[in-house]
């Protein structure tokens, strides 16, 4: 089979499917923040009816608590993160697209007066 080197429109092609990918990755990453918030509150919230007496204190409802609220706030602080690295390279790919598209030198069509 021939190397062949890929045409603008193979890359713009390819740049769509890779901003498909990210934009995917970041409802999942926006999800698992979410998830990581409401998991930190809930181990708050547990620690503190623990210690206002709305529920009885043991050793297990103890390390729920403070799992939850230690792990929910990693989860958080990471899919953050994830976030703001997917968001980038989507703004990058978005940008390689247009330029892609631009190198193309498309003539609009329309009705000029002449």
């Amino acid at each position: 089979m021939p190397d062949t080197e890929p045409t603008l429109a193979d890359e713009i092609e390819r740049l769509e499917s890779e901003i498909g990918d990210l934009q995917d990755a970041i409802r999942r990453s926006r999800r698992l923040t979410v998830v990581g918030r409401v998991c930190a509150v809930a181990g708050v919230g547990l620690l503190g009816g623990l210690m206002f007496g709305l529920a009885v204190v043991t050793p297990l409802r103890m390390i729920i608590g403070f799992s939850l609220a230690i792990g929910g706030v990693v989860l958080m602080g990471s899919s953050v993160g994830s976030t703001r690295q997917f968001e980038l390279s989507l703004r990058r790919a978005s940008d390689a697209r247009n330029a892609a598209i631009d190198a193309l030198e498309l003539v609009p069509l329309g009705d000029e007066a002449g």
